[in-house]
Parts: structure tokens; sequence; C-alpha cells
């Protein structure tokens, strides 16, 4: 079953195949989402580059943003700010981020969104400011 809101050209797209991204949920404001980070990722001091934890939590943040969007009045949205904070060193492999949706209004939504790694521990939080782009 299709979700809500991604066609497959969205849900198949390049920064989709480039993180591994696995959508898991995806509805009601919430959404689950499964990374799988390769050594691509790594910065010089050979952990996870801090824009790979924010390009997962973006995208969580979106995800719960677009699974309440009226796809008959809005295209889509864009990123207009994230704050990610950063609470442990990454390594290549699986991840999860888990986004909701805190208040959706008809042009801003704001969500926030925690990055798990494969045992389960806490690595990332952000918190996220879209615009609601009208058709």
């Amino acid at each position: 079953m299709p979700l809500k809101g991604f066609t497959p050209e969205i849900t198949n797209s390049e920064i989709g195949k480039l993180i591994g991204r696995e959508i898991i949920k995806l509805e009601n404001g919430e959404s689950e989402v499964s990374f799988e980070m390769t050594e691509s990722w790594l910065n010089m001091q050979g952990i996870l580059h801090g824009g790979a934890f924010a390009t997962m939590l973006d995208t969580a943040c979106g995800a719960a943003t677009r699974s309440l969007l009226d796809m008959e009045k809005y295209r889509g949205h864009a990123t207009l700010e994230l704050k990610t904070s950063y609470l442990k060193a990454g390594k290549p492999g699986k991840y999860v981020a888990k986004g909701k949706v805190l208040r959706m209004g008809r042009s801003v939504a704001y969500s926030e969104a925690s990055l798990f790694d494969s045992e389960g521990v806490l690595v990332s939080k952000a918190s996220a400011t879209f615009k609601l782009l009208p058709k």
C-alpha cells in the first residue's frame, strides 16, 4: 500500500538511495524511518559526519510533516530551520529516526525527531520548522 503523500518517485529519490532510506511508519503526524549509513559518510576523524545525522533527522521531521499535508492544497514543504543536537558519535550502520509534528499551521509546521543507532541508543535529536508550499 502506498504511503500517504509519497509517490514512488519521491520514495525512491537519489538522496533516499544514498542514505539507504526506508520509510517504516508515516501517519497522523508521526514517522519512523530507517537508514543504512555507509563509510561514505565518515569525516576526517573516522566518525559519521554531523551532516549525516542532520540529513536523517530532517528526513524524519519532514516525513512526519508530509503525513499531515493535504496534497490537494500543497505541493510539499521546505525546511526553514533545523536545530540539531549531537549526543553521541556515530559509525557506519543502521539507524532509525522517529519524527513527530508538534504544530501544523496553514503556512508553517514545527516538528521534532530522535535518532537511534542499531543498538537503540539515542545519538541525536532535532527540531525543525517547515514552510508549507501551496499549489
